[in-house]
């Protein structure tokens, strides 16, 4: 045998030693992204920190304010008030909602659209709370129910006459399938043809000293709870914000809610108590005052009286711990716009930018 032989033969053994700890030795896991978060205040050229509405149009956020409507182009914030956007008929900004490519801004005096190029005023007849169209159809919440119109004057829809379940209306909705959705402070409604059908979830009503268990309508309606406050179309399904949690459902049979735990009246022998009834879920509060997704509904965006969180493919996401600094106040709005979600509340504009990296697929080693 060549006498280098033993030493090759070692010199080869532990390079592959090295190869295979180097294949399998333990690896580090990859530590989670930090989320960047701006917050923008008058300080920051914010032109009114009390936000009331937000939506996400155009690759752009608009936000809403008693003080009239402002987009951020990437720099500035830019004012649209009626001194400069004529066809607002109020700098008091009610609601912003994202229809036909369009958004539809609601006022306390009239409603106006602007499809990225043009504006135009669409209802002129009072406080609308919401607005909504579709081609030439338009419908406008109101406090006397829905003001529709389908290219000519407009005809109020109420309780008398089209069988609305009630007629302070705060909530219209167009979604992608055409259908005018509709919600109240007692219920949800469809319109079809020029009849509403109303949707009411099973409620309580506490009556000297019973309590009465008001069954739902139709019988297989679950909404969490029938005082509507936001509505937002979500994985071919409307998401439903009440003051008692969240609904998404398609209104056929099939409802998931969440709630986070409250106190509820229990008729317990002859007396009414009042018991701590456990949440399903951690959402922070159960009055959801906003809601807004990715645009393919990888997650869902929940503002609540208490502040934010996050539905992930249907696991709830712990925000406080992936979003640094978010205020836990009531979340007035909620916008997300290319990679970064815009949440709107009293104190200002919070921006958490590239917020996509949580959904995305970890990269390939």
């Amino acid at each position: 045998m060549n006498r280098r032989t033993p030493y090759l033969f070692l010199l080869v053994t532990l390079s592959l030693l090295s190869i295979c700890t180097g294949c399998g030795g333990k690896k580090e896991a990859p530590k989670a992204k930090e989320l960047v978060v701006e917050h923008f205040t008058r300080a920051k050229g914010l032109p009114e920190e009390a936000i009331t509405c937000m939506a996400g149009f155009a690759n752009q956020v608009w936000a809403g304010s008693a003080k009239g409507l402002f987009t951020f182009d990437g720099v500035n914030w830019k004012l649209h008030v009626r001194k400069n956007t004529n066809v607002l008929g109020s700098d008091i900004i009610e609601d912003l909602k994202v229809s036909d490519n369009a958004l539809w801004i609601a006022t306390d005096n009239g409603a106006a659209r602007f499809d990225g190029r043009n504006w135009s005023s669409v209802f002129t007849g009072g406080r609308a709370r919401s607005a909504s169209g579709l081609g030439s159809r338009v419908a406008i919440a109101t406090a006397h129910g829905v003001e529709f119109s389908s290219g000519g004057s407009y005809q109020a829809m109420a309780k008398d006459g089209a069988g609305l379940v009630n007629d302070e209306v705060t909530q219209v909705l167009y979604d992608t399938r055409n259908q005018l959705w509709v919600g109240t402070r007692a219920g949800m409604a469809r319109l079809a043809s020029a009849m509403f059908q109303n949707f009411t979830g099973p409620a309580k009503s506490v009556m000297g000293s019973s309590l009465i268990e008001i069954p739902p309508s139709p019988s297989n309606c679950q909404l969490i709870g029938n005082n509507i406050k936001v509505l937002h179309e979500y994985n071919g399904q409307i998401a439903v914000g009440t003051t008692s949690g969240l609904s998404i459902s398609d209104f056929n049979g099939a409802y998931t809610n969440y709630f986070s735990a409250h106190k509820d009246w229990f008729q317990r022998g002859g007396a009414i108590v009042e018991e701590r009834v456990d949440g399903n879920s951690p959402l922070p509060g159960n009055i959801i005052c906003s809601l807004a997704s990715t645009p393919n509904g990888e997650m869902l965006f929940v503002g609540t009286d208490k502040g934010l969180a996050i539905l992930k493919e249907g696991v709830w996401l712990e925000v406080e711990s992936l979003i640094k600094g978010l205020p836990k106040s009531q979340i007035t709005g909620l916008a997300y716009v290319g990679r970064d979600l815009w949440i709107g509340c009293e104190n200002g504009i919070y921006q958490v930018k590239d917020l996509a990296s949580v959904f995305e697929p970890a990269p390939a080693n």
